[in-house]
């Protein structure tokens, strides 16, 4: 299954971005950013449902190689814990692409590495891959 047709994609977050007392940007690949719609990436705009059922229209940015990595780059600012946010940074999130009368959202969860859940995850995503470069992080989707 290729992952722009899955509804669901989990991923390592790692020490994540932003201001250290958040961490929420979160960078992908050019081809992890495929899960997300091309609405999204045209628009550069994502909306996060958080656990407890809060919309956030949050911003998807094309950053290419502009800082030397080795590929192109995008990141997505998750809603921070000022927003209602959970901390992300070492832990494992998952989305969820939900479709709903022509409106693509996402909802997030987020869960300590090891956790049942996260190993359920782990379990359900047929798709187990990692990252490239030094400090690649494991994903997986369905």
């Amino acid at each position: 299954m290729p992952l722009n047709t899955a509804t669901h994609f989990w991923i390592e977050a790692g020490a994540m971005s932003g201001d250290p007392n958040h961490r929420h940007q979160i960078e992908f690949s050019h081809d992890l950013v495929q899960f997300f719609d091309p609405g999204a990436l045209a628009t550069e705009i994502v909306t996060i449902r958080l656990p407890a059922g809060t919309l956030h229209v949050r911003p998807l940015t094309y950053r290419g190689t502009d800082y030397g990595q080795w590929t192109a780059q995008w990141r997505l600012g998750l809603p921070t814990v000022n927003m209602g946010g959970p901390p992300y940074a070492g832990r494992i999130l998952k989305f969820e692409r939900i479709t709903a009368g022509g409106n693509v959202i996402y909802a997030i969860e987020v869960e300590d590495a090891g956790s049942p859940t996260a190993n359920g995850w782990r379990a359900a995503g047929g798709n187990v891959e990692h990252t490239g470069g030094p400090h690649g992080r494991e994903y997986g989707y369905w």
